[in-house]
């Protein structure tokens, strides 16, 4: 495991009018209570405050690869080769925006910065080929890593575009690239605009801010599928044990479609809700979780026309077997209490299948709704639903395309309290 750097290079300023050298101005740079550090280098401050592996410099052919050169050199106690120093140096001033970004050898530099370190060249993201090409220069980070690594991320410097692309690809490392186990350690920026204020730098670790993104899609994910694990794991993190364990058992209930447990999990958890002081950056999300909440707690409707709502959810969120499966006993439900029989009676419910089957009631639109959805209903139990079959509408790409259609027209027929659409 190796704590990671990750830093934005920008062109810096001239020391002086009739000088060509460039550097970032000199800084007091300060990071919570701890002592000051004096540097031009907001880099070298985190290196230094947090005992840094290495250092992934990011920047154009204009940035000032010289001083970062010349700056390290000293700081790592490395004899400074003049030469490539000064040819840099003059290389760099000939060219411009639209030079070859492999026009600069940086290896020297990165042998001074060490073995887990790199240089990043970019171009300026003038129009949107250049954006993408250099996402796909920024996302070479992704294979420098290594399992359990920590990143460090240094905004402070540079085009303010690279925060974004930092933003993304810390993204992708959190989210799709969960088997290297990258830890986002912080999100530096060294505020340099309040310095004349203050008579300091103050450095601001904004990973609070980036870490929302985490909320954002555990909201997602329990709003669109029932998975609240990450929400669960997120509130667990700020000791919010009791709600996390709620939402838990709701996905639980909603995975495996257990209807009654949906009702009263949900039904909890709109109650805590409702008690619940949030905590940033949950309360943000909090109102979303409440609706998700009351959605399913609705205990003064029928059963048949909960589980009706339920299938519509399903096949909103494209979760078509459980949508079908719950469709189709919603049927068998409303028949249960059209005819005053108890709908969790087994007997009861298999009398009712045989109910739409007498001859004055097949031809109504409840009994050729039920007898088109019931067989796709037993294909998926089964797992035997085909890709296509002879009769069209028990194909896999009708079964989904006629979802919707059919959950419309089962809520017509319950609206009339009869076995038809009125």
């Amino acid at each position: 495991m190796a704590k990671i750097l990750i830093s934005p290079i920008g062109v810096g300023n001239l020391v002086n009018k009739t000088s060509e050298e460039r550097k970032y101005k000199p800084a007091t740079y300060k990071i919570g209570d701890q002592p000051p550090y004096e540097s031009t280098f907001m880099a070298s401050v985190l290196y230094k405050h947090f005992q840094l592996d290495g250092i992934i410099f990011i920047g154009t052919v204009r940035s000032m690869w010289e001083e970062v050169y010349s700056f390290f050199c000293t700081e790592n106690k490395v004899e400074k080769d003049d030469n490539y120093w000064l040819n840099l140096a003059i290389q760099i001033e000939e060219l411009k925006y639209d030079s070859d970004v492999n026009s600069l050898d940086l290896t020297p530099i990165e042998k001074v910065l060490g073995e887990r370190s790199k240089c990043i060249l970019i171009k300026y993201g003038l129009n949107e080929d250049e954006l993408w090409e250099n996402f796909d220069r920024i996302f070479e980070i992704v294979a420098l890593l290594q399992p359990g690594d920590e990143i460090y991320i240094d905004i402070t410097h540079s085009f303010r575009s690279l925060s974004l692309f930092l933003f993304l690809t810390v993204t992708f490392l959190k989210d799709l690239v969960n088997e290297k186990q990258i830890k986002i350690a912080g999100v530096y920026y060294g505020m340099l605009d309040v310095t004349r204020e203050l008579n300091y730098t103050p450095v601001v670790n904004l990973k609070p801010l980036f870490d929302m993104t985490s909320w954002i899609k555990g909201a997602y994910s329990l709003q669109s599928y029932g998975d609240g694990y990450l929400i669960a794991e997120l509130l667990k993190s700020q000791n919010e044990s009791q709600l996390a364990n709620q939402i838990e058992q709701l996905s639980q209930s909603l995975n495996i479609n257990s209807v009654n447990d949906i009702k009263q999990k949900s039904s909890a958890l709109k109650s805590s809700l409702e008690t619940q002081i949030a905590k940033t950056p949950f309360k943000y999300i909090k109102n979303i979780l409440a609706n998700f909440a009351i959605k399913f707690s609705r205990s003064s409707v029928k059963e048949s026309e909960y589980q009706l709502t339920l299938s519509e959810w399903y096949f909103d969120n494209h979760r078509y077997s459980t949508g079908y499966i719950t469709l189709a006993e919603s049927i068998i439900t409303y028949l249960c209490e059209m005819n005053g029989k108890e709908i969790r009676c087994e007997t009861s419910r298999g009398e009712m299948k045989d109910f739409l089957h007498r001859p004055e009631n097949r031809n109504s639109d409840l009994a050729r709704l039920y007898f088109d959805v019931n067989p796709i209903r037993n294909s998926i139990a089964h797992a035997l639903l085909e890709t296509s079959r002879r009769n069209d509408r028990g194909s896999l790409s009708n079964a989904i395309k006629n979802a919707k259609s059919y959950h419309q027209i089962a809520r017509r027929i319950f609206s009339t309290g009869t076995l038809n659409q009125g």
